[in-house]
């Protein structure tokens, strides 16, 4: 007997515009985090500066060290019209490139979502009014939503993301759409003492505020946004506390951002993102006695490397494991590798929320309309839930 099919309009939910954290709070661990008890039990309001005395010997913290790079160029034709490139991952190593695209690979091209896309033909350059030695060409369509561009730094093709910093004055920090960049941009460059009518130096304490502070590898076009609450007296606390801290890098894209438009789940197309999960790491997963993953794109990197592992039929060796993953986690999906998630909270009908749904069943709903009666701030800036997963 065939299973319903899981339809979208069960993660709907009704999300205020108030309840949109524009501004993220200060400091980083004052957040507000809601923290699960099990079915049938009232949630904890926490802290995220408590969270060292929620964990301790055994538990294992893992965190996504990805790096978002100044990915959304401001752009402008030659003509003066506005446009706007968002770099997404080098074409060479994006999901669903053509052979035409992989061919040109010598040209160093990118994957990028272009606006306004319909209205800029194939070859059209567009030129930063910030930095113009910076430049894009557009190049043809790979799918319905991603370009294929080629950028120029002076006469050199930008070769991979480990020359993204070169885009810092011509770009800035990929907010998502449901922010207002003006407003957070003001907010944060009076908060760290800069003048917000600065544009580079506002930019600059926006791109810092939407790092993590543990940041390490170039290549995200978006932050793993649960990992901006975590600050270095909390990451201290927890080794303090006997806590292991490890880490994996999955390149933040398409396939966490893009909402979900289909009326069922199983039409959903996830694209694919690049992911290492080092061999110690590995090690400390098998060896913890509760893995506790910093955000949805943590799981989705041990649990796209715990799949890799059972294909293979081994355990974890010496070796770190990496790909790139296009992994759905939604209802009936099996958890192999973590225990425990701190995240945010998520937009309606989001391949986010459906994780959520696969983690700890249905009762999300009666967390999220807590936090929602409690004043919690929702989404990328704003406050955190800590959940422990419902065993199947």
């Amino acid at each position: 007997m065939n299973e319903p099919r899981l339809r979208m309009d069960e993660f709907d939910y009704e999300l205020p515009p108030s309840s949109i954290a524009h501004v993220p709070v200060e400091p980083r661990d004052s957040a507000r985090m809601l923290a699960d008890r099990g079915p049938g039990k009232a949630p904890d309001h926490r802290r995220i500066g408590d969270l060292p005395s929620m964990l301790g010997p055994g538990d294992l913290l893992v965190v996504n060290e990805t790096r978002v790079m100044p990915a959304r160029l401001p752009l402008r034709k030659r003509t003066g019209g506005a446009a706007e490139v968002l770099l997404l991952a080098p074409l060479a190593a994006a999901p669903g490139s053509t052979s035409q695209s992989a061919d040109l690979d010598a040209n160093r091209r990118w994957a990028a979502l272009v606006r306004p896309s319909r209205r800029i033909a194939d070859g059209t350059v567009l030129v930063s009014e910030r930095d113009p030695s910076v430049r894009v060409v557009v190049g043809e369509r790979l799918d319905r939503q991603r370009r294929a561009v080629r950028v120029l730094v002076g006469e050199a093709p930008l070769a991979d993301v480990s020359q993204a910093r070169l885009l810092e004055r011509a770009g800035e920090a990929p907010l998502p759409p449901y922010i207002d960049p003006n407003r957070a941009r003001t907010a944060i460059a009076q908060r760290v003492g800069v003048d917000a009518a600065d544009s580079d130096a506002a930019r600059t304490a926006l791109a810092d505020r939407y790092q993590t502070v543990y940041a390490r590898s170039d290549g995200s076009a978006a932050a793993p946004t649960a990992g901006l609450h975590l600050t270095e007296r909390v990451l201290e606390s927890l080794r303090s506390n006997g806590v292991g801290i490890a880490t994996v890098d999955l390149t933040v894209g398409l396939a966490t951002f893009a909402p979900v438009t289909a009326e069922h789940a199983d039409e959903h197309e996830m694209h694919t993102e690049h992911y290492r999960v080092p061999a110690q790491t590995l090690a400390a997963c098998a060896a913890a006695e509760s893995v506790v993953a910093v955000g949805t794109t943590t799981v989705r990197a041990l649990e796209a490397a715990a799949r890799q592992l059972q294909r293979r039929g081994r355990d974890a060796g010496t070796a770190d494991v990496c790909g790139t993953t296009d992994l759905f986690l939604r209802r009936g999906a099996e958890f192999l590798a973590v225990d425990a998630l701190l995240t945010n909270f998520h937009l309606p009908r989001s391949s986010l929320l459906l994780l959520i749904d696969a983690f700890i069943g249905s009762r999300w709903r009666d967390l999220y309309e807590t936090a929602l009666a409690q004043g919690y701030r929702f989404l990328s800036f704003g406050d955190a839930m800590l959940l422990r997963r419902t065993p199947r």
